[in-house]
Protein backbone atom coordinates (compact mmCIF):
# COMPACT_ATOMS: atom_id res chain seq x y z
CA UNK A 1 0.00 0.00 0.00
CA UNK A 2 1.42 3.45 -0.82
CA UNK A 3 2.32 5.58 1.70
CA UNK A 4 0.10 8.52 0.09
CA UNK A 5 -3.14 6.03 -0.35
CA UNK A 6 -2.99 5.84 3.50
CA UNK A 7 -5.58 8.04 5.26
CA UNK A 8 -3.53 10.48 7.71
CA UNK A 9 -5.18 10.52 11.39
CA UNK A 10 -6.52 14.44 10.75
CA UNK A 11 -8.37 12.81 8.23
CA UNK A 12 -10.08 9.93 10.26
CA UNK A 13 -10.81 9.74 14.10
CA UNK A 14 -10.28 12.56 16.88
CA UNK A 15 -9.07 10.25 19.72
CA UNK A 16 -6.22 8.51 17.09
CA UNK A 17 -5.89 12.44 16.22
CA UNK A 18 -5.37 13.24 19.99
CA UNK A 19 -3.13 9.82 21.28
CA UNK A 20 -0.99 10.94 17.98
CA UNK A 21 -0.37 15.04 19.34
CA UNK A 22 0.02 14.05 23.29
CA UNK A 23 2.70 11.45 21.61
CA UNK A 24 4.54 14.24 20.21
CA UNK A 25 4.25 13.39 16.48
CA UNK A 26 3.26 15.37 13.52
CA UNK A 27 -0.14 14.30 13.26
CA UNK A 28 -0.46 15.23 9.49
CA UNK A 29 2.20 13.14 8.46
CA UNK A 30 1.35 10.44 10.80
CA UNK A 31 -0.70 6.74 9.29
CA UNK A 32 -3.65 5.18 10.93
CA UNK A 33 -1.97 2.15 12.16
CA UNK A 34 -2.40 0.56 16.33
CA UNK A 35 0.65 -0.83 16.05
CA UNK A 36 2.44 1.95 14.68
CA UNK A 37 0.44 3.90 18.00
CA UNK A 38 1.73 1.35 20.29
CA UNK A 39 5.33 0.76 19.33
CA UNK A 40 5.62 4.51 19.86
CA UNK A 41 3.74 4.37 22.83
CA UNK A 42 6.01 2.02 24.13
CA UNK A 43 9.09 4.21 23.09
CA UNK A 44 7.54 6.93 25.11
CA UNK A 45 7.01 5.08 28.43
CA UNK A 46 10.48 3.59 27.97
CA UNK A 47 11.90 7.09 27.60
CA UNK A 48 9.52 8.16 30.14
CA UNK A 49 11.20 4.80 32.75
CA UNK A 50 14.29 5.83 31.92
CA UNK A 51 14.20 9.55 32.68
CA UNK A 52 12.38 7.99 36.24
CA UNK A 53 15.71 6.06 36.85
CA UNK A 54 17.71 8.80 36.06
CA UNK A 55 16.03 11.58 38.44
CA UNK A 56 16.47 8.64 41.08
CA UNK A 57 19.69 8.26 40.73
CA UNK A 58 20.47 11.42 40.93
CA UNK A 59 18.78 12.15 43.98
CA UNK A 60 19.33 8.86 46.12
CA UNK A 61 21.13 8.85 49.83
CA UNK A 62 24.24 6.50 49.82
CA UNK A 63 22.12 4.36 52.12
CA UNK A 64 18.82 3.08 50.79
CA UNK A 65 16.60 0.52 52.82
CA UNK A 66 14.93 -2.17 51.28
CA UNK A 67 11.52 -3.97 51.43
CA UNK A 68 9.75 -6.68 50.31
CA UNK A 69 7.80 -9.84 51.77
CA UNK A 70 6.42 -12.96 50.71
CA UNK A 71 2.84 -11.42 50.32
CA UNK A 72 3.14 -12.28 46.27
CA UNK A 73 0.93 -10.75 43.79
CA UNK A 74 -1.21 -12.83 41.64
CA UNK A 75 -0.31 -13.61 37.83
CA UNK A 76 -1.53 -10.27 35.34
CA UNK A 77 -2.41 -12.87 32.53
CA UNK A 78 -5.00 -14.89 33.48
CA UNK A 79 -2.73 -17.95 31.37
CA UNK A 80 -0.11 -17.86 33.21
CA UNK A 81 -2.02 -18.14 36.71
CA UNK A 82 0.72 -20.11 38.35
CA UNK A 83 3.17 -17.14 37.78
CA UNK A 84 3.52 -14.39 40.95
CA UNK A 85 5.01 -11.30 41.40
CA UNK A 86 7.44 -10.02 44.07
CA UNK A 87 6.86 -6.12 44.73
CA UNK A 88 10.44 -4.63 45.75
CA UNK A 89 10.60 -1.29 47.10
CA UNK A 90 12.95 0.88 48.65
CA UNK A 91 12.73 3.50 51.20
CA UNK A 92 15.23 6.66 51.84
CA UNK A 93 14.25 9.94 54.39
CA UNK A 94 10.44 10.01 53.91
CA UNK A 95 10.71 8.98 49.75
CA UNK A 96 9.68 5.50 48.26
CA UNK A 97 10.42 4.32 45.23
CA UNK A 98 8.91 0.65 43.46
CA UNK A 99 12.19 -0.84 41.66
CA UNK A 100 10.51 -3.75 40.52
CA UNK A 101 7.72 -5.95 40.59
CA UNK A 102 9.53 -9.20 39.55
CA UNK A 103 8.20 -12.37 38.22
CA UNK A 104 8.26 -15.56 39.79
CA UNK A 105 7.21 -19.00 38.04
CA UNK A 106 7.28 -20.56 41.36
CA UNK A 107 7.61 -18.45 44.82
CA UNK A 108 10.77 -20.02 46.68
CA UNK A 109 12.29 -18.07 48.84
CA UNK A 110 15.89 -18.82 46.30
CA UNK A 111 13.72 -17.33 43.55
CA UNK A 112 12.90 -14.87 45.67
CA UNK A 113 15.94 -13.47 46.20
CA UNK A 114 17.79 -14.07 42.76
CA UNK A 115 14.46 -11.40 42.19
CA UNK A 116 15.34 -8.93 44.51
CA UNK A 117 18.99 -9.21 43.62
CA UNK A 118 18.44 -8.69 40.10
CA UNK A 119 16.29 -5.86 40.87
CA UNK A 120 19.29 -4.28 43.29
CA UNK A 121 21.39 -4.78 39.96
CA UNK A 122 19.58 -3.41 37.26
CA UNK A 123 18.47 0.26 39.83
CA UNK A 124 22.51 0.37 40.70
CA UNK A 125 22.01 0.04 44.45
CA UNK A 126 24.40 -2.84 45.28
CA UNK A 127 26.65 -0.57 47.44
CA UNK A 128 23.63 1.58 48.81
CA UNK A 129 21.64 -1.29 50.55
Amino acid sequence: MDSEDTPTLTESSESGKTTIDVLGCNIDEFPISKSSIQRIRTEKWKEHAKNIKIAFQNEVPDVVTLHWNDKLLPALIARKSKEERLPIVISYGLKEQLIAVSRLDNSTVKEQAQGVWKAILVWNLEDKV
